[in-house]
This record gives structure tokens, C-alpha cells and sequence, in this order.
């Protein structure tokens, strides 16, 4: 489960890392020449998430694979799939430059997830295989809202592990009775959501949660 919520001033990202791998950690990585610097979450040869130090946020589900247009047309892009999500965030920090950045370099020639990018304007996308191969860009309405992903594509439903999903449904529900209670959000209210929806067996279970403010 991913989300984004923004009100006022206040913007927070959340996600849950559910996996069976219990050796999943955190690392610094201090960026410099190479670009902007970040947190990581995870594994080196598989970052799950991760915050830059400009406030780009970055979080993915897993999908059925299904395959995409690799543009080879475009700028090539070194390193496997994972290294996708840490070019990003060395080289972007807003999510209207993750778009640019998308759109004029080469993709994978499959996908078997779905990512969200969220920023510290409150603004967020989720970027997913569409049923023609080409990518989709689902954003956060602007302004106060949130954005969630879970284990089904959003621009393509059928392409997922359950659909309707509870999770997607109670934090759906969550994140709109916090918009419409007053007061500020909270970093508090951000892990409540994920709580709500942590996993605790069966083929998969929650290892650990992100909040970002």
C-alpha cells in the first residue's frame, strides 16, 4: 500500500514494504556529483523506497509482469530495472520533472509493478503500464487529496493480484475522513493509515513502513 495526502501545508507519503525477505535495511547515500542525495530502503540490488533531499519521494507495487514500449528511440538508461527509481531520484526533485524525465529516456521492455512519485508541493503520480504498452500518468488532483496505490494497476485494473482490494479501500477511506476532520495532519495520522492496512501473513507480510514529511 502507497499514498500520498496533502492539506494546506501539510504533505505526507506512506508505504508499506510487504515481501518475505526479512534482511531488507536502510542505507545514506550522500549523492554529490552523481546527483541529488537520498534514503534508501531495502536492498541495494532492489531499492523498494526512498526520499531525496529535495523532498521526492518514491514508493512501487507489484504487478503481474506485462509488456511496455521500450522507446529505444529515447536516452538510454544505465543499469537493470531497479536502477530506474535511483536515477530518478539523483536527478529529479519535483514530480513534474520525474514526467520530463520518463518521457525522454528509455523504458523497460515490461513492467511488473507500478511506481508513485510524490513531492513537498503535495503533488504525486502513479506511472503504470497502460493496455497499449505505453506508460500512464495518474496524478493527485491538485490542491488538498490524496493518491493510493496497492497490488492492482490503476490505468488497467485487470492487470493485478485482486481487484477490488480491501487495502486500497480502507486507506481510500482513512485518508478521506482525515480531509474532512480539522486540524492538521499529522505524521501520526500518515502511520495510522498504513497500520490500518499492514499485513501480518500469508503469502507475504509487512516488513517495515515508510512515512515521509
Amino acid at each position: 500500500t502507497v499514498f500520498t495526502v496533502s492539506r494546506g501545508e501539510r504533505v505526507f507519503f506512506g508505504g508499506n514494504d510487504d515481501y518475505i525477505n526479512p534482511d531488507s535495511y536502510y542505507w545514506v547515500d550522500p549523492g554529490g556529483a552523481k546527483g541529488y542525495g537520498a534514503i534508501w530502503i531495502g536492498t541495494p540490488d532492489n531499492v523498494q523506497q526512498g526520499v531525496n533531499e529535495k523532498g521526492l519521494a518514491y514508493d512501487a507495487n507489484g504487478l503481474p509482469r506485462v509488456d511496455t514500449n521500450p522507446h529505444s528511440e529515447r536516452k538510454p538508461v544505465s543499469g537493470g530495472y531497479t536502477s530506474y527509481p535511483i536515477h530518478i531520484l539523483h536527478e529529479c526533485a519535483t514530480v513534474e520533472e520525474v514526467i520530463e524525465w520518463v518521457n525522454i529516456h528509455q523504458w523497460h521492455s515490461y513492467m511488473h509493478d507500478q511506481m508513485q512519485f510524490a513531492d513537498a508541493t503535495g503533488d504525486a503520480v502513479i506511472i503504470s503500464a497502460g493496455t497499449d504498452g505505453e506508460l500512464v500518468f495518474t496524478r493527485k488532483p491538485p490542491g488538498d487529496g490524496f493518491l493510493v496505490s496497492t497490488n492492482f494497476n490503476v490505468a488497467d485494473p485487470s492487470n493485478g493480484y485482486g481487484y477490488p482490494c480491501s487495502r486500497y479501500d480502507t486507506a481510500t477511506e482513512i485518508l478521506g475522513q482525515l480531509l474532512d476532520r480539522e486540524g492538521a495532519l499529522t505524521a501520526q495520522d500518515a502511520t495510522n493509515v498504513l497500520d490500518a492496512v499492514h499485513v501480518d501473513g500469508g503469502a507475504s507480510w509487512t516488513l517495515e513502513s515508510l512515512v515521509a514529511d
